[in-house]
């Protein structure tokens, strides 16, 4: 597949380079996370022409078979009781049970649904060795720096929602009116206490007033009407 087809319209941002050398510097001989076919999947299912949102985070899932490409997301076979600790956490606060739903939610669990409202989904290292957290950061940070600096001088209206101190860290490459901050939700998992919902709350909010558009986290289905 060529960088067009993979990228897209991304390739406007993209220094070909630096993505090059980030995939040249991977380890072969030592598995990783995601699979090879789901590396740039973030990028395949949300355009730059409707990215509203960066979303950035750590590291894929470490553990072998849950990475999908997609940031926090699980695989749509993955059992309710299964979700990644991380993946239960963004659910729960952007849900936010301590309001009122009329009717029964509906939550996608692999967050595609979001990639394709206009959210790019990602890592600050797109790949990570199994079970060996932070492996593969030095290779991705340059590439994410300067992705990041293109990006935001490409469309500064575009939020950006950092999650964890090694998404911060890339704060001085961002140019952008937007920028939100928030702990990893394994902080909260680890610590098993609550994300706060505002961090939605106030995406959704700044969606509205930038682009005039809403966004849906979940559904709530109304079993008469669906």
């Amino acid at each position: 597949m060529t960088l067009k087809e993979t990228f897209n319209d991304w390739t406007r941002v993209i220094d070909k380079n630096l993505l090059f050398k980030a995939v040249s510097q991977i380890p072969l001989n030592k598995l990783f996370c995601p699979s090879i076919d789901n590396v740039f999947r973030a990028f395949q299912l949300c355009s730059l022409k409707d990215c509203k949102v960066v979303m950035l985070g750590m590291d894929p899932y470490p553990q072998k078979g849950v990475a999908t490409g997609v940031l926090f997301g699980n695989k749509d076979t993955v059992k309710e009781d299964d979700l990644s600790p991380s993946l239960k956490v963004i659910k729960e606060a952007s849900i936010d049970y301590t309001t009122f739903h009329n009717y029964p939610v509906e939550f996608d669990n692999t967050l595609e649904s979001w990639c394709k409202q206009g959210i790019l989904m990602i890592n600050s290292a797109l790949t990570v060795e199994i079970n060996k957290v932070g492996s593969h950061t030095m290779i991705w940070r340059p590439f994410i720096a300067d992705f990041l600096k293109r990006l935001s001088k490409y469309d500064n209206g575009i939020i950006f929602v950092l999650f964890g101190e090694q998404a911060q860290t890339f704060t001085p490459y961002i140019n952008s009116k937007h920028i939100l901050i928030e702990k990893h939700p394994a902080f909260y998992a680890r610590t098993n206490t609550r994300m706060d919902s505002k961090i939605f709350y106030e995406i959704k909010k700044l969606i509205k007033s930038q682009y005039g558009e809403d966004i849906e986290w979940y559904r709530e289905y109304n079993r008469l009407n669906n």
